[in-house]
């Protein structure tokens, strides 16, 4: 990642992904990211078994949110995401857990200490 995010590894094939930007499409909501997000995965060479397991809006701190967990099967390995999605003001958030379903409990419990240690800074 560059001076937007952080990559915290878990295991060797687990990781969070912690992204702040610009928002890419002026207009659309954290749905609509989403949704581009799942386009993505579908349309993506070699990505079988794709399968939505949860989607609904939450928090990230003090914003709304778009959380969304996905299963596929990628190169003989099962894959399982977990991605959060915040705009504020023409920024965009992410968290992103990247795991095996295998680990998502464990992993899904260091998500959640990020998810609850988010606080919002002032702009410069």
């Amino acid at each position: 990642m560059n001076d937007h995010g952080r990559f915290i590894p878990l295991a060797d094939n687990a990781h969070i992904e912690a992204f702040v930007g610009w928002e890419m499409e002026e207009g659309w909501s954290a749905k609509d990211y989403e949704n581009e997000e799942l386009s993505n995965l579908r349309t993506r060479e070699g990505i079988t078994q794709l399968k939505v397991i949860r989607s609904n809006w939450t928090r990230l701190g003090r914003l709304r949110a778009r959380r969304f967990v996905v299963q596929f099967t990628e190169k003989d390995r099962s894959t399982l995401i977990d991605h959060l999605i915040a705009l504020s003001g023409g920024v965009e958030y992410e968290l992103i857990l990247h795991t095996s379903p295998e680990r998502y409990q464990q992993d899904q419990r260091q998500l959640e200490k990020v998810i609850s240690s988010w606080r919002s800074t002032r702009r410069i």
